[in-house]
């Protein structure tokens, strides 16, 4: 699988939202930056950071967030029809917060994405500026030290230089469609 790199180009897409619109990445090209999460709604580790993605949807409105939902619907909490209620029970329903499904799991492919919450912050160009963990939780339960996405928003923001450190991201794996069918 190939992997998004810094600088690089990020692939357009266009995908349903949980409302059934279509949002495609330059339909964002109006904010000053993209926060693509991979994400799904069972995972505990997304659950757990639910909190910090509505931090940074509520401290950055020129940063648009775009959730993914790329997982096969082997877990039926991750299904189409679920995710209004999510967005719902989350409280994630904002102007700059989007939800997307990604039936096919192409987009996550062309990312790179490999487990929930995978995150991706694009510039104004829709290049990858950095791709590491939202903050230092290692588990669910574990309580936030360091911000690492808040930090890289705030150098892109100011046109500084990513941060030279970087965390991988730890979450459950994407649930692949091929994983299942063999």
């Amino acid at each position: 699988m190939t992997r998004l790199e810094q600088g690089q180009q990020a692939p357009e897409f266009e995908l349903e939202d949980y409302q059934g619109q279509k949002v495609a990445l330059s339909d964002l090209d109006n904010y000053d930056g993209v926060l693509v999460v991979f994400m799904c709604n069972h995972c505990p580790y997304v659950q757990a950071e639910i909190p910090e993605i509505k931090n940074l949807n509520d401290e950055f409105s020129s940063i648009a967030i775009v959730g993914i939902n790329s997982n096969s619907e082997t877990h039926p909490m991750d299904s189409e029809d679920k995710m209004p209620d999510f967005v719902e029970e989350k409280g994630l329903d904002s102007s700059h917060f989007y939800y997307l499904s990604d039936p096919d799991q192409e987009v996550a492919k062309e990312f790179g994405a490999e487990c929930t919450p995978d995150p991706f912050l694009l510039d104004m160009r829709h290049r990858l500026f950095y791709h590491g963990r939202l903050n230092d939780k290692a588990g669910p339960e574990d309580e936030v030290e360091k911000r690492y996405m808040h930090d890289a928003i705030k150098k892109m923001l100011k046109r500084q230089d990513p941060p030279k450190e970087r965390e991988d991201p730890v979450g459950c794996s994407i649930k692949w469609k091929e994983e299942v069918e063999q």
